[in-house]
């Protein structure tokens, strides 16, 4: 099952906020990009704002994430309530679609690159760097977008059984 197949089942509100976070993670993600590869090693003005843009995004983009998730109830599908209560048993062996499984994967593989550059920083002799600290925030926008991809379809996918 795809995203185009899964976007319709979706809220009107949770495709909105789900679109507010991608649009608004892909704006940090430039301007943390930005700040990493042309920082230097002192901050102008205008490289420190475009940070603080970087810092706002993360934080509209979780938000936003958050709350489409929290809304976007949990899909019932056509089944019956006692059919339901037969599968709750079954649930271990249930699964989701692989291409809603990537985005958990990724969320966890993201993080881990955004540890290794918060650890790579705080190793540095003055301290976490600039362009360690955008790094950080590109990893970090990217660890979220993934893992709330992951919450919010996961609600509306149909589940498989392991053969």
């Amino acid at each position: 099952m795809t995203i185009g197949e899964l976007w319709p089942q979706l809220r009107p509100l949770c495709r909105a906020l789900a679109l507010l976070g991608w649009a608004s993670s892909a704006a940090g993600m430039a301007a943390g990009l930005s700040i990493a590869i042309a920082g230097g090693t002192s901050l102008s003005p205008t490289v420190q704002a475009l940070q603080l843009v970087s810092a706002g995004s993360m934080a509209v983009a979780v938000i936003s994430f958050l709350a489409a998730s929290l809304l976007q109830p949990q899909h019932r599908g056509w089944r019956s309530a006692e059919q339901e209560r037969r599968d709750e048993t079954h649930e271990p062996g249930s699964e989701l679609p692989p291409t809603i499984r990537s985005f958990l994967l990724a969320a966890f593989a993201l993080l881990a690159g955004a540890v290794v550059f918060a650890c790579a920083g705080l190793v540095l002799r003055n301290g976490p760097s600039a362009q360690s600290v955008a790094f950080c925030q590109v990893f970090l926008l990217g660890a979220a977008a993934s893992g709330f991809t992951f919450m919010l379809f996961s609600k509306v996918a149909p589940r498989q059984r392991r053969s």
